[in-house]
């Protein structure tokens, strides 16, 4: 019998990789997934299968994948591992986001208007996730098989128990028979088997079809195989609340799929009746527990509750309005009243907020567990040289740029994981990272550079949508290495995707950029960010066999202390050759009317918001009387 641990299979961690990857997840979020189904080591586990290949994406499991045949009840589901480890059963009080967060809003008198407004900051090009997961309408308006709560773990949802058979070939779904169509059309288990089909359809030409190639047959029907239709593809209704998923082989994580919202149906009477267009506001018909009724294009949609969802009686609000706003307008259009949420804090309103005596109340600090770092090319000019690079690290001024740059939004850094998180190293290696413009320009003696002189073209590099924070630090530290090294630096912001491309491929001279954890372990830092002999390239150029021996032995250590001082260990040596300049760890802020409440949090008590895996924060939300 397979176990349903998936997380614990080198082959069910490649597959889930691979599938994910089609549905355009990145390896961060599956990472992070992976490490709050199965903690650190399996973690370590997927990145030696995967190939620490940049690609990746997916869900964790619940009660319903993490080691039983079934799944049952959404309290028992969310029961899940550690927050901080990923490992170890949670106590058996654990419940779903929306059970831990009522308490919020439990002393709240609320209005009698329950309309949340948030803006979208471009145009959906559609809301039709079965065909476009990537449409950017709001995915609340459907409800799959399962469901991701704020800890990212898979609950039931319009299924509401799973088992598979002994080697996780067959997965069997029990869908609910009280959950309808905003029609008031039943949602049956032949809703799942014609969307995923369809979605599998070449002629469809979903982009992300490759997510269900899992189901028996799927790719081939989707590449056109020879004699292999819709009939063969390994997804079938057995009767109105049952579904069968007859897989290519073993897939024990198969549950995760089929929470997120690359598995989202589509309504087959609106589809064929009015095609591509079947997700306007006057046609659409959703099975989520909010429905599109009416949809200005690129200027607003609205959402109202379906009180045809099985779970309607648990969502408070009533209405979602979404003006289509630019993140560039947004603070404007927050101190306007026209939308009741911004997340998108700026840098350069932040003054602006903190002095407002009405703003300074709605301001939310948050971490984003993270390090923004210099990232030289050893290879490259002037960065080649050893003594350049120790040279850098003196001449910044962190605790000034955290205070007076930033305005606090971040702490000083000196190496890469971020305080707050296991394996922290707090060691601040002063000798080679104390403010020193003197000792940074002495390290010049005897280099080609001495006394700041002779440097060739240098130019750093940076996303250009990374916000006005990050842009400010780096033009920052251009000017203090300017004003101690004499070094002359063009800052360059550059599309996103060419730049990551660009440093892949270690062409770029010098990156300014970030890490953003992707779950709670120095691996995650140390051993995804310098290893240096991932076959899919690496972030950085910089190549030392002892640092690569200490992150890899690290992984699979399992005394835990002695596991973090290999990681010190190997942060010694990043520090002692330069092979990156940690400047700051960085936190951001968004601002919430006062009158919002219950919003989702994570079992460390950090707000958690629509993101790519949880979307369903307006589930929870609820408008207080004002």
């Amino acid at each position: 019998m397979v176990s349903l641990k998936w997380w614990e299979s080198e082959e069910q961690l490649r597959m889930l990789n691979e599938r994910l990857t089609a549905a355009g997840v990145d390896r961060r979020k599956f990472l992070k997934i992976v490490g709050a189904a199965g903690g650190a080591s399996a973690v370590a586990l997927a990145v030696s299968a995967c190939g620490g290949s940049s690609s990746t994406p997916t869900v964790a499991p619940t009660a319903a994948t993490s080691g039983g045949t079934t799944a049952t009840s959404a309290a028992t589901a969310a029961a899940t591992a550690a927050a901080t480890t990923g490992a170890g059963a949670a106590s058996p009080e654990s419940t779903t986001a929306a059970a831990t967060t009522a308490t919020a809003a439990s002393n709240v008198t609320l209005a009698t208007d329950q309309t949340f407004k948030i803006n979208n900051t471009y145009e959906p090009s559609s809301f039709d996730f079965n065909m476009d997961l990537y449409c950017n309408g709001d995915s609340s308006c459907f409800a799959l098989l399962g469901q991701f709560d704020a800890d990212l773990k898979v609950i039931p949802d319009i299924a509401e128990k799973w088992e598979a058979n002994a080697d996780a070939s067959v997965w069997t779904f029990h869908l609910r028979s009280d959950s309808k169509w905003s029609d008031g059309t039943p949602v049956t288990a032949g809703d799942y088997e014609y969307s995923w089909k369809r979605q599998l359809d070449p002629a469809t030409a979903a982009s992300y079809a490759g997510f269900l190639y899992d189901l028996k047959n799927g790719q081939s029907f989707n590449l056109k195989k020879a004699g292999i239709t819709a009939a063969d593809v390994g997804i079938k209704a057995t009767d109105d609340t049952t579904l069968v998923a007859t897989l290519e082989g073993p897939r024990a994580y198969f549950p995760v799929l089929a929470a997120y919202t690359a598995a989202a149906p589509s309504f087959k009477a609106a589809v064929e009746k009015f095609g591509a267009k079947w997700t306007e506001a006057a046609n659409i018909v959703c099975n989520g527990p909010f429905t599109l009724t009416e949809w200005k294009h690129n200027e607003s949609y609205t959402l109202k509750k379906s009180n045809n969802y099985w779970n309607a009686k648990a969502v408070t609000l009533t209405t979602k309005q979404v003006p289509i706003i630019a993140d560039t307008a947004e603070f404007t259009a927050y101190q306007n009243s026209e939308i009741d949420m911004s997340l998108h804090g700026s840098l350069g309103n932040l003054a602006k907020v903190l002095s407002d005596s009405t703003l300074s109340k709605e301001y939310n600090k948050y971490n984003l567990d993270g390090t923004w770092y210099l990232q030289p090319n050893v290879k490259m000019a002037p960065f080649d040289t050893k003594e350049v690079r120790l040279a850098m690290a003196h001449a910044i001024d962190r605790d000034t740029l955290v205070k007076s740059v930033l305005k606090g939004l971040g702490t000083s850094a000196y190496n890469i994981v971020p305080p707050g998180t296991p394996g922290f190293n707090p060691n601040k290696y002063e000798s080679f990272t104390s403010y020193d413009p003197e000792k940074a320009m002495s390290l010049l003696k005897g280099t080609p550079y001495e006394g700041g002189k002779n440097w060739p073209k240098i130019t750093m590099t940076q996303r250009n949508n990374e916000g006005d924070a990050p842009s400010s630090a780096g033009d920052a530290i251009i000017a203090m290495l300017a004003a101690n090294l004499k070094m002359n630096i063009q800052h360059v912001l550059g599309d996103p995707k060419q730049v990551y491309n660009e440093a892949y491929q270690g062409t770029v001279q010098l990156m300014w950029w970030r890490w953003y954890i992707d779950y709670p372990d120095p691996n995650d830092d140390e051993y995804l960010v310098f290893y240096s002999k991932f076959p899919s390239g690496e972030r950085n150029t910089f190549s030392d066999p002892t640092y690569d021996n200490l992150v890899t032995q690290a992984a699979g250590e399992p005394d835990q202390t002695k596991r973090f001082q290999m990681y010190w260990n190997a942060d010694q040596i990043l520090i002692e050759n330069g092979a990156a300049i940690f400047v700051y760890n960085p936190w951001n802020y968004m601002l919430m009317k006062p009158w919002v409440t219950n919003m989702p949090k994570d079992a460390n008590g950090n707000v958690v918001p629509d993101w790519n895996v949880f979307v369903r924060m307006g589930d929870q939300i609820k408008i207080a009387q004002h």
